[in-house]
């Protein structure tokens, strides 16, 4: 997008040439097309008698900037073409088969092979990133469907909200497979998103602090003034608490949120960028560490400020976001696969409905 260069400003303010995007999307495909026309209005523009020896050069220089931007957007098409031929390449040659414990019908967490033994554990709760795994394994069909059903669905009420149990109550176990598997209203998985939600925003934001609480980089240093990374989460709702005592806020926990609670996940980035100030020359910081703090006395902590990026946070919210804006682009691309159209009725599970135990005298 040359034009938008300060010494083209003057050409920018001419109507009669088109420098708006068009409404539908522009890709590699529809570029070549586009820059002709710009290059079209300004080529008509050069034969105007009217036209001005100073705005006459800059449409020439931008016409000649013109062509270098087609190659670049040749050069862009065909490295993507190689990229999405290696993915297909990486999922195809895949195999997960190897990672199947046979007696529990469950993804083991890893494989020794020095000893050539799976490892005792396993991925065993729907309330995780690792659903992922096990559903692109059932969908290529190295793991039995019975699988995915094995996946623990424990319930527990926090924040007056009933949600899936996971392993240490992060927004990352919850939301990051919303990336790319749709989540059908009124489902198990999708009732259980919503509701991660709403406890992780009522956790914190009494006291007057951002919400949205996962793994991140944190305050304390190594020696070599590394930060150090931890899993963080809401308590209530987590299995297995590591830091109960710590309290780290993550902005692309709030992101990922994006693809829930569009609303409120966006006040809650305003807040931390317009108030708060957590935005640098990269993006929003990795986190904001309160630990330490009481909790009445969150909202005036002069919190630890993690100014540090991490590239998989940084990925995981420009997909998000670009799902928010894009009518769910990764969910689409990922839900086109035939293997996956396959399979995804598994994730239209219907949350069982329960009464209430009462008490009686």
């Amino acid at each position: 997008m040359p034009w938008y260069l300060p010494e083209y400003s003057p050409l920018r303010k001419l109507t009669s040439v088109g420098f708006e995007f068009p409404r539908s999307p522009l890709t590699p495909a529809t570029c070549d097309s586009f820059y002709s026309g710009i290059d079209t209005a300004l080529q008509t523009l050069t034969h105007d008698a009217g036209i001005s020896p100073q705005m006459l050069e800059l449409a020439n220089q931008l016409r000649g900037e013109l062509t270098q931007c087609k190659l670049r957007i040749a050069r862009v098409t065909s490295q993507l073409r190689g990229i999405a031929e290696q993915s297909e390449r990486l999922v195809r040659d895949m195999n997960f088969e190897i990672l199947v414990n046979k007696r529990r019908k469950l993804l083991s967490v890893g494989y020794d092979v020095n000893s050539q033994k799976l490892a005792k554990s396993c991925y065993d709760l729907l309330a995780s990133e690792s659903r992922t795994a096990a559903f692109i394994s059932i969908a290529k069909g190295d793991a039995p469907q019975e699988s995915w059903f094995r996946l623990g669905r424990q319930h527990t009420l926090c924040e007056g909200e009933t949600v899936l149990t996971s392993w240490t109550g992060t927004m990352f176990e919850y939301l990051m497979p919303v990336i790319w598997m749709k989540s059908h209203p009124n489902t198990l998985l999708d009732r259980s998103a919503h509701a991660a939600v709403r406890v992780q925003r009522a956790y914190v934001t009494r006291a007057g602090v951002p919400w949205g609480i996962s793994e991140a980089a944190f305050s304390k240093r190594d020696e070599a003034g590394n930060y150090q990374y931890a899993a963080f989460g809401v308590p209530g709702v987590a299995l297995h608490v590591t830091r109960p005592d710590c309290l780290v806020v993550s902005p692309y926990s709030s992101c990922l949120a994006l693809q829930v609670d569009p609303v409120n996940a966006t006040l809650n980035l305003r807040n931390m960028t317009a108030k708060k100030k957590w935005m640098g020359t990269y993006g929003l910081y990795e986190s904001a560490d309160y630990t330490g703090t009481p909790h009445r006395a969150l909202s005036q902590r002069k919190y630890h400020l993690v100014r540090c990026w991490m590239a998989h946070h940084q990925g995981m919210s420009l997909a998000a976001i670009c799902n928010l804006l894009q009518d769910s682009a990764f969910q689409r691309w990922f839900h086109a696969e035939p293997l996956v159209q396959a399979s995804e009725l598994i994730l239209q599970e219907r949350p069982l409905r329960v009464k209430a135990i009462s008490a009686t005298a």
